[in-house]
């Protein structure tokens, strides 16, 4: 099953709010390309996710296609594949699905700075760099996912949301 006219929609103006593209604005190739690109790979995981399928090297093969296509770095190529699968995830899934393990952070500054790497941006890291951060971020809680959700908490009551 694919993402429907809908769930794209939706997950264009998540892409948009987040600014993902700024990520890759110097890259050769336009936005636009980008963006037709991130979907594709979406495409794939949330249908692997949508039957129980999706497993990690998933989500890492896709982040290095971006990475590889855009020339750009494997931090910068994470965050729009791991910010949709994030939201995909919680508006189709229960709380308690399984497959909520295998998602990864989105790795934004807050984040970085969250686990004392302030000094880091997005451009600076690679794979390998990658995997430390999100090994960390999941020997901090129960999800890596789970971990990203307190910024949202705390978005939420700064606005008077909550």
């Amino acid at each position: 099953m694919t993402l429907s006219l809908h769930q794209k929609s939706l997950y264009l103006m998540i892409y948009n709010a987040t600014m993902i593209s700024r990520s890759v604005g110097r890259a050769d190739k336009n936005v636009r390309d980008f963006k037709i690109s991130v979907f594709e790979e979406l495409e794939k995981l949330t249908d692997k996710m949508d039957a129980g399928t999706l497993v990690e090297k998933n989500i890492i093969r896709s982040i290095d296609e971006l990475r590889n296509e855009f020339e750009i770095s494997f931090g910068q190529a994470q965050k729009p594949i791991n910010v949709i699968l994030k939201y995909h995830f919680y508006l189709t899934k229960s709380d308690e699905s399984t497959i909520k393990d295998v998602l990864h952070c989105p790795i934004d500054s807050v984040i970085l700075e969250e686990l004392d790497r302030k000094k880091k941006s997005l451009s600076d890291i690679d794979k390998e760099e990658y995997l430390k951060i999100q090994k960390d971020i999941g020997d901090r809680g129960k999800t890596r996912i789970g971990f990203d959700t307190k910024w949202d908490e705390q978005n939420l009551r700064e606005e008077g949301l909550l």
